[in-house]
C-alpha cells in the first residue's frame, strides 16, 4: 500500500509541475490584459465568435486561446466566472465550443508528425478527419446550448467592455500588482484541490479500478465479428494511445487488418476507456479550475458528448 501511495504522490507532483505553471500564466495573462484594457485589441477576432456563438468576449477569447493551449484557455474562464462576467452555463457551453480549436492545437504536434506517418497517408488522414469531425460536432453542440441557455450575453459583454475601457487609467505597476494578487489567490484554491484529485485518480489506476471496464472488450469484438487485431489494438490504446497507434500501423503495414478495422479499433478503444481517460486527464483540471460541482458537470457533459459521437462513428463504420 505504501508503494501505491508513493507512486501516486510522484504522479500527482509530476502532473502538477506540468499543469500549474500553464494555469498560472493563463490566469495572470488574462487578469493583466483586463487591467490594462488590452482585451480591446482582440475585438476583431473575438466579436464574430462572441456574436455567432452567443457567448461573452471573455469566453470568445478563451475559445481562441484553446487553439494554442486548452489549459490556458480554460484558465481564462476562471477569472470571468469569479468576476461574474460569465455564468456556469456559459462555462459549460464554452468548454464544448472549444473542442474543435483544441484539436487544432494538436494538429502540428501530434496528428501530422505522429499519427499520419504511422498509420499511412490514407488511413491516417481519414482518422484525423474523423477526430476533427467529432470535435467539430461537439463545438456545434456547444453553440446550440449557448444559444438556448444564454439570453443576456450582450448585456453582460457591454458591462465588461465598459469596465475594460476604464482599465488603462491604471498604471502598469498597479495592473501588475493586481494581476499577481489575483493569480496567487486563485492558485491557493486551485493547487490543493488539483493535487488531491490527481492523487486519488492515480490510486484508482494503481488498484486497476479502471482496467475492469476493459474486460468486456474481447467478447464485444467477437459479437461484432471483427478481426482479433481490433481487440488487440483497442486494448493497447486503452493503456497507451501512442502504443495503440503504433500497433495499428504495424498490423496495417503487414496487411493483417484493414483501414476500416483500424478506425473501428481506435474509436472502440476510446469508447471503452472513456471513463478512465476523462477521470485521468480532464477531471483534475476541470475540478481544480471550476470547483467540484461545476468541474464534474463539465467533464460529464463533455465525456458524454464524446462517447455518443464515437459510438455513432463506430456504428456507421460497421454498416459501411
Amino acid at each position: 500500500m505504501m508503494e501505491i501511495i508513493y507512486t501516486s504522490l510522484i504522479y500527482a507532483l509530476y502532473w502538477m509541475a506540468r499543469i500549474v505553471p500553464i494555469i498560472a500564466i493563463g490566469i495572470f495573462a488574462t487578469s493583466f490584459a483586463v487591467n490594462l484594457g488590452l482585451m480591446r485589441k482582440f475585438d476583431r477576432l473575438i466579436k464574430p465568435i462572441s456574436s455567432k456563438a452567443n457567448i461573452s468576449a471573455v469566453s470568445a477569447l478563451s475559445v481562441v486561446t484553446c487553439t494554442f493551449s486548452t489549459t490556458a484557455g480554460y484558465s481564462m474562464l476562471v477569472d470571468g466566472l469569479n468576476e461574474r462576467i460569465i455564468s456556469e452555463r456559459e462555462v459549460i457551453a464554452t468548454t464544448l465550443i472549444s473542442s474543435f480549436p483544441s484539436i487544432l492545437s494538436h494538429l502540428f504536434t501530434y496528428f501530422i508528425p505522429v499519427v499520419i506517418p504511422i498509420l499511412g497517408l490514407t488511413t491516417g488522414a481519414i482518422y484525423v478527419c474523423l477526430v476533427g469531425l467529432a470535435a467539430f460536432l461537439k463545438t456545434c453542440f456547444g453553440i446550440f446550448l449557448a444559444r438556448i441557455w444564454l439570453k443576456d450575453t450582450k448585456k453582460r459583454s457591454a458591462i465588461a467592455a465598459t469596465n475594460r475601457d476604464k482599465a488603462p487609467e491604471d498604471d502598469k505597476k498597479q495592473a501588475l500588482n493586481k494581476s499577481v494578487k489575483s493569480t496567487c489567490n486563485m492558485l491557493k484554491r486551485i493547487v490543493p484541490l488539483m493535487f488531491i484529485t490527481l492523487f486519488l485518480v492515480s490510486v484508482a489506476m494503481e488498484l486497476n479500478l479502471f482496467d475492469r471496464v476493459s474486460a468486456i472488450l474481447e467478447p464485444l469484438t467477437n459479437i461484432l465479428g471483427l478481426e482479433s487485431g481490433v481487440a488487440l489494438i483497442s486494448a493497447t490504446e486503452i493503456v497507451n494511445t501512442y502504443a495503440g497507434i503504433i500497433l495499428a500501423g504495424s498490423l496495417l503495414a503487414e496487411g493483417l487488418i484493414t483501414t476500416k478495422s483500424v478506425l473501428i479499433a481506435l474509436f472502440l478503444g476510446t469508447v471503452v476507456s472513456f471513463s478512465a481517460r476523462f477521470a485521468k486527464h480532464s477531471l483534475p483540471l476541470h475540478v481544480s479550475l471550476f470547483g467540484p460541482k461545476l468541474g464534474s458537470k463539465t467533464v460529464v457533459i463533455n465525456a458524454t458528448s464524446t462517447l455518443v459521437i464515437d459510438v455513432i462513428f463506430i456504428i456507421v463504420l460497421l454498416i459501411l
